[in-house]
């Protein structure tokens, strides 16, 4: 498998990075603000993490602080502050190299988000001009823009949907000084909004995916890769159930930083116990053939630890159904005559999107950066631990999660649930690299 090159913008913990290096790409620089998130990343990756300021200081001389390794660059800072000369240097004097094959990007999507307020004038709607920027810069073959589905009726100038219009344009709009345009694979939202139970993902998650080819290298040969998983189709889809299989079973307050595991899915699926999807998950899952995590021991499964819930919670969790949110299952109690539960256990206000419980044989609704408080395991009174989240998002058992467990939303420092949930699903972005790998084979 030839080898590509890409650069890693607003990488987040590092799911799209884990799918492109399953695939053979090698991220040279990636762009992460978050403290937690950055060292999540490293790692991850065996990459290695640079404060914004040591380079903005030593710009014309990044010799000087960049260590003579091939490894991942991870610049921890403001993407708005890391200028074209930055990323060209590291490119030059670390890795001698010019370009990369592509360049990604998700951009915040806080301000596109329909649980946002998706204010017209959000300094977050032109985030993403800054993958296009170091795009045109570095002159890179390929871009992939990603972001929620909300996106698509996002207000610009008074109109509804102007953003993703604008996004196009911007794509396609000459360049200054290339004179080069990214060409869009595909306008047709049927098209580039995707699924990621589609692609073997055990969960229900949208997102859209804008791949734009450089215009210098003619048409843009990228096809949106095939829905492999569902009715109708190769596999059915990974459930929540196939994603639990073999982790240790764990009540509220238990578990532990490293629990022992011996997963023996070849042996179940010789013996017809789980699918064909399911198998074809765990070989995803438990190969540590890409794992830059010199930690990881295959014989542990890591971060599998339940909050200690309060006995009311869990009462109150135990009367949630499979398929039910904490307000949906307060008024089915109320129909049933039992509204004195109701009032002992749930709180006076009831959000439809809290403490909902998974079904077990479906993928899970989207995993999101509040999924603590709105995901029920599906057999258990308590909400999933980190392992089983990241398992939803089809993060490999090596990955390292950095950081505290639990923090309030608002605070800078992201626990290990925001991360999970912020990342892009990891074999939705695998099949992404894979059919942005086959287009760069035909145009080079």
């Amino acid at each position: 498998m030839k080898k590509y090159t890409y650069i890693d913008l607003f990488s987040g913990p590092g799911g799209l990075c884990t799918g492109f290096i399953s695939e053979g790409f090698i991220p040279r620089i990636a762009v992460e603000w978050s403290d937690t998130t950055v060292v999540t990343y490293a790692k991850s990756h065996d990459a290695e993490i640079y404060e914004l300021k040591s380079l903005l200081d030593n710009i014309g001389h990044l010799e000087d602080v960049l260590l003579k390794t091939d490894k991942t660059c991870v610049i921890h800072g403001d993407i708005n502050k890391v200028s074209n000369a930055m990323i060209q240097e590291i490119l030059q004097k670390k890795f001698c190299e010019s370009t990369v094959d592509v360049v990604t990007g998700g951009a915040p999507c806080e301000s596109f988000s329909m649980a946002g307020k998706r204010l017209e004038d959000d300094d977050r709607n032109d985030l993403f001009s800054n993958i296009l920027r170091i795009a045109h810069a570095i002159e890179s073959k390929y871009v992939l823009f990603e972001n929620v589905p909300g996106l698509l009726t996002k207000k610009r100038n008074g109109k509804k949907g102007g953003q993703i219009e604008y996004v196009f344009q911007e794509f396609e709009r000459k360049d200054a000084t290339t004179g080069c345009f990214y060409k869009v694979a595909s306008k047709d939202v049927d098209v580039f909004k995707c699924l990621a139970a589609d692609y073997g993902t055990p969960q229900k998650r949208e997102r859209i995916f804008i791949v734009g080819c450089n215009s210098k290298y003619g048409a843009n040969q990228f096809v949106y890769p095939e829905k492999t998983h569902g009715p109708g189709r190769r596999f059915p889809y990974v459930t929540v159930e196939d994603a639990f299989r073999y982790l240790p079973e764990i009540h509220s307050g238990e578990g532990d930083e490293n629990m022992p595991y011996a997963p023996e899915y070849e042996e179940d699926y010789q013996n017809g116990k789980i699918s064909e999807a399911a198998y074809l998950y765990y070989q995803f899952i438990f190969d540590s053939h890409h794992c830059g995590n010199q930690e990881y021991n295959p014989k542990l499964v890591s971060f599998h630890k339940a909050l200690n819930h309060n006995p009311k919670m869990v009462k109150r969790l135990h009367e949630i159904r499979q398929g039910e949110g904490m307000q949906s299952a307060a008024e089915r109690l109320i129909s049933e005559g039992k509204e004195d539960i109701v009032k002992e256990y749930f709180p006076r206000k009831l959000y439809s999107s809290r403490n909902r419980r998974l079904k077990s044989d479906e993928p899970s609704y989207t995993v999101t950066s509040h999924c603590l408080d709105e995901m029920i395991h599906p057999i258990y009174d308590r909400q999933p631990t980190p392992r089983e989240v990241a398992r939803l998002q089809a993060f490999p058992d090596w990955y390292h999660l950095n950081g505290p467990y639990v923090k309030f939303h608002s605070d800078p420092e992201q626990d290990k649930y925001e991360q999970v949930g912020d990342a892009i699903p990891v074999l939705m972005a695998k099949a992404l690299a894979k059919s942005i790998r086959e287009a760069l084979d035909k145009i080079l």
